[in-house]
């Protein structure tokens, strides 16, 4: 009876394993036809998604081009409007340019003003050891002036004697030493007087005593002179001078490494003073001028 019992037992648990792994292959089946379902719908939609994607990479490679050739374009007007824009608007003019630093350089802006008709009269770079090397400036100062002592603001007064002489046309013994010692950098001086001043700014590490002791001296002396002058810089300096410009009130341009800078530059050389360019101190682009179209179909 014992016997009989267990066999049941045995044989009743036999038939739930069987029925319980018969479910559990079945779930594991349908499972699988889920997973593969899942699978199947994922991929439609990466595909789908794929699509849309390449769809946009066409539509925004059209705008590139596009955009690109509208560019072309508007260099192809800039270049030739820009002789047509300055041509003889500072003819005549006797110009100097001073590079208050020798981290940016702008003899490109010498075509310019040649091509607006101007006389560039001499190109001055003051360069950094000017400032970091003083006890060769204090040298050469003393032997040129032939004293034994040097003023306390060494820097502002050899400055003020390098502006002056530009302004002359006069290269004094104390500048020229200067240039042969390598301290500035002095080129096409001739000994005619300028009627106008072009400062080169922008620095690569923010240094307001600089500012203070070169450009501002340069300002400050040309303002006592009368002497027009204008502050320029390009778009992409690290430590910009604009805003110095504009508080020191005299007119500045910020890009003037593009073609519209350029043009700028001599539209505000030329009677239309302001702050021009593409950075947030400049007032406007470019200065609003009157055609000249009608007066020349008149002569």
């Amino acid at each position: 009876m014992v016997a009989n019992i267990k066999y049941y037992v045995v044989t009743i648990v036999s038939i739930f394993l069987a029925i319980g792994l018969g479910i559990f292959i079945g779930f594991m089946l349908n499972a699988q036809d889920i997973l593969s379902s899942q699978r199947d719908d994922i991929i439609m939609q990466l595909e789908e998604k794929f699509d849309y994607l390449k769809e946009e990479n066409e539509k925004v490679k059209k705008e590139s081009q596009g955009i690109k050739a509208e560019n072309d374009k508007l260099n192809e007007f800039n270049r030739t409007a820009y002789s047509v824009m300055i041509k003889g608007r500072l003819e005549g003019k006797n110009i100097a340019v001073i590079e208050t630093s020798n981290d940016y350089l702008y003899t490109e802006v010498n075509q310019t003003l040649l091509a607006a008709g101007a006389n560039t009269v001499s190109n001055t770079t003051i360069k950094d050891s000017l400032i970091a090397d003083k006890e060769k400036l204090k040298e050469i100062y003393k032997v040129s002036k032939e004293v034994e002592k040097e003023p306390s603001d060494l820097i502002a007064e050899v400055v003020k004697e390098i502006t002056a002489s530009l302004l002359t046309g006069e290269i004094t013994p104390l500048v020229s030493s200067l240039n042969e010692q390598g301290l500035i950098d002095i080129t096409g001086a001739s000994g005619t007087p300028v009627d106008y001043v072009v400062l080169g700014g922008g620095s690569l590490e923010k240094n307001d005593d600089r500012f203070k002791m070169v450009d501002k001296t340069i300002i400050d002396i040309l303002k006592k002179n009368e002497t027009p002058v204008i502050g320029m810089e390009k778009e992409d300096v690290k430590n910009s001078y604009i805003d110095k410009y504009k508080e020191n009130r005299i007119s500045s341009v910020d890009n003037v490494d593009s073609t519209i800078g350029k043009i700028s530059l001599v539209l505000a050389m030329d009677g239309n003073p302001g702050n021009y360019g593409v950075k947030p101190s400049a007032g406007s682009l470019v200065p609003t001028v009157e055609s000249s179209v009608e007066e020349d179909k008149e002569q």
